[in-house]
């Protein structure tokens, strides 16, 4: 199946839930306070067509994809609106329920959302985003009970003419260590140190490659081995390193330049900018020279090359590199482990966000890895972890990745930015606080300015996706 393809699925299966999961926490809301709901919203104006209405709601399908709303009488759209075309809504949803009791049918109370107190409109802001916490909450416990993998430290790279890296060893990126010397072990740092303690003899491995395990010994050396190296762990589609690399590599030489450390390799390439610059590669164990063209003017979010790194840092005894992944056996959880599992990831998901700008400012994250995506992007992202499903026959990837949509879509929402459901909730705080809301119009202005910055800064970011694919992320 196409890669389009793979994407148009994935925007079906989670995007639309998704954004209807949302405008349904805002729906329920508006019911539980008594406000009249006009209208229910898939996707954003103008109206495509009408699907249907129910108990005065209409329920409609809209052009632009790109999200959804509940437009609540006293407002239109995403902002209040005056007592003028408030009235003109009024009456004619008192005519719709004037026919329904002439049939004989139930009847509701007409309330605006302005008629709504302050905490009850409070409450209809934040339901949106608190049914996508929910929702991801379920999303990751159900994925937790259907099996997800564990943590799995696997062999990065082998120190070149080390005991790890002789052809005896038959060592190579990925393979699973599941003990050292018969302990047990399940992350990096745990090898490290059992590699540090019987350091004064041989280490014994047991390792696991395509679900066959076997024994592999480690002499130790007392010769000087290399102390670091950069593996490739990415390689972006359609840039120079695409064909050339490939994700396991560990770069050993540019040109002339020894390479032990990303920065000296991101210098080295920088310098070449331009020519074809041989590079200098350990694959499989095995020492491989190739040629590159870096880019003079890398695409945004992109390096000259295109390929994202991991430093490596190698045992000094045995000269082995191990990295931590999810990649370990498939556990399914009992119901209460994974409720407990779905809470703690969307807990720790959530902390991450809140983090990233801070990490942004302070240089832990690169400009790459904080690159913004637009639905373009996002469902690209989505096709891999569908292919990626669909390959392993497991459905945790897809149900992952709805659940970090799911969350990144409530924690945007709450950001206090005109427009949002964040900004709304800054007018009615400092109505609160004044004891008096802001003038409709007034307000209304201020939202429609920042829905047209977002939608301005959205079209920029889908040019940007479709010109600048995302790279694979999960492989």
């Amino acid at each position: 199946m196409s890669e389009f393809a793979l994407a148009v699925i994935s925007f079906i299966v989670v995007l639309g839930p998704i954004i209807i999961i949302h405008e349904l926490g805002h729906f329920l809301a508006c019911r539980l306070v008594g406000v009249t709901v006009l209208e229910f919203g898939i996707g954003l104006p103008p109206r495509a067509l009408k699907l249907f209405e129910r108990n005065g709601t209409e329920f409609t399908l809209n052009w632009l994809p790109v999200g959804g709303f509940v437009r609540p009488l006293g407002e239109d759209f995403v902002r209040p609106v005056g007592p003028e075309a408030s009235e003109k809504d009024r009456v004619r949803y008192a005519q719709y329920q004037a026919e329904l009791e002439a049939l004989g049918r139930k009847t509701n109370k007409i309330k605006g959302m302005m008629e709504a107190t302050p905490w009850q409109r409070l409450l209809f802001l934040f339901a949106g985003s608190g049914f996508n916490f929910l929702a991801a909450i379920v999303i990751l416990a159900v994925a937790a009970m259907l099996g997800v993998p564990g943590p799995a430290p696997v062999v990065g790279a082998s120190a070149p003419e080390s005991p790890a890296a002789s052809p005896e060893t038959a060592l190579v990126f990925g393979d699973v260590i599941t003990a050292v010397n018969g302990q047990a072990v399940s992350t990096a740092e745990e090898i490290d140190a059992a590699l540090e303690a019987g350091r004064d003899g041989p280490a014994m491995l047991t390792v696991e490659r395509n679900g066959e395990t076997r024994e592999v010994t480690l002499d130790p050396t007392t010769r000087r081995l290399r102390a670091q190296g950069v593996m490739v762990v990415g390689v972006s589609a359609e840039s120079p390193a695409d064909g050339v690399f490939e994700v396991g590599d560990l770069i050993t030489r540019v040109g002339d330049t020894n390479i032990s450390i990303t920065e000296t390799l991101q210098e080295a390439v920088r310098e070449r900018a331009g020519q074809a610059t041989s590079v200098t590669i350990i694959r499989n164990g095995e020492e491989q020279t190739v040629e590159i063209t870096p880019r003079t003017d890398p695409p945004s979010g992109q390096g000259p090359v295109g390929i994202s790194l991991q430093q490596l840092t190698f045992n000094p005894t045995y000269g082995l590199a191990a990295v931590d992944t999810l990649n370990g056996k498939i556990e399914r959880l009992p119901f209460g482990e994974a409720v407990s599992y779905g809470l703690s990831q969307t807990g720790s998901i959530l902390q991450r966000l809140i983090e990233f700008p801070v990490q942004l400012v302070r240089g832990l994250i690169t400009i790459q890895e904080a690159r913004p995506v637009s639905i373009v992007g996002i469902t690209q992202i989505g096709g891999e972890a569908l292919s990626r499903t669909l390959e392993d026959r497991q459905p945790h990837w897809i149900l992952n990745f709805a659940a970090l949509i799911s969350i990144a879509l409530g924690f945007t929402n709450l950001l206090p930015i005109p427009g949002l459901d964040g900004g709304r909730i800054l007018f009615v705080l400092v109505e609160i606080v004044r004891g008096k809301p802001m003038s409709p119009e007034r307000e209304g202005m201020i939202h429609l300015v920042g829905l047209m910055i977002i939608l301005g800064l959205f079209a920029i970011l889908v040019v940007n996706d479709i010109v600048n694919p995302i790279g694979p992320l999960l492989r």
